[in-house]
């Protein structure tokens, strides 16, 4: 077990594929993490007429209150690749929702704007525990919920490598999920093709 890398190889006893948006760039494992990039674009308002003290959340838009006043609004979820660039229709499907939402934010000056790439797998949950490669793990596809996610994920992965035990039933997230899929689609092709 272990990682090639530019100029040779580093031995390892446990490996561990967490690399975000990127995971299923990276040659053979793309069948334990087939995650594609998902575009967030966000918008930072200021509004001092405006008191919001809790998350506000409907299926459009989130708006969440940081202790510098300012107030974080997002996100999109857009399938374009790698590109991280921003967009006026994005940022105003945020803004727009964020207004109908919190009507007060219509005089808002708007601070900062931004976007990131979020892990998403197929069925949109993590990707999280052991291969049927000994001593390769997969911790990606979080999707949306990746920092909420980091702790939970960060123990588990913790108790595997250290303990072969994990406190939380993971086993729906298992990276082999996929290889079982494409084998019954493989094998439902070749059943297909036979006279």
């Amino acid at each position: 077990m272990g990682v090639a890398v530019e100029g040779g190889q580093v031995a390892a006893k446990t490996v561990v594929l967490a690399a975000g948006c990127f995971s299923g760039e990276i040659a053979g494992v793309s069948q334990y993490a087939p995650v594609r990039p998902a575009r967030g674009q966000m918008v930072a308002l200021r509004a001092p007429n405006v008191r919001i003290e809790r998350v506000v959340w409907s299926e459009r838009v989130y708006i969440v209150p940081r202790n510098d006043g300012r107030l974080v609004a997002g996100s999109t979820v857009e399938y374009v690749g790698f590109e991280k660039g921003l967009t006026a229709a994005g940022l105003k499907e945020i803004l727009d929702a964020a207004m109908e939402n919190v009507p007060g934010l219509k005089n808002a000056s708007i601070e900062e704007t931004w976007s990131g790439l979020r892990p998403d797998s197929p069925d949109h949950l993590p990707i999280l525990g052991p291969t049927d490669v000994d001593g390769f793990l997969v911790a990606t596809g979080h999707f949306r919920s990746g920092i909420l996610l980091a702790p939970i994920t960060a123990k588990l992965i913790r108790e595997w490598i250290t303990e072969r035990y994990v406190s939380v039933n993971w086993e729906g997230f298992t990276p082999t999920r996929f290889l079982a899929a494409r084998q019954a689609a493989a094998g439902h092709v070749q059943n297909r093709r036979r006279p």
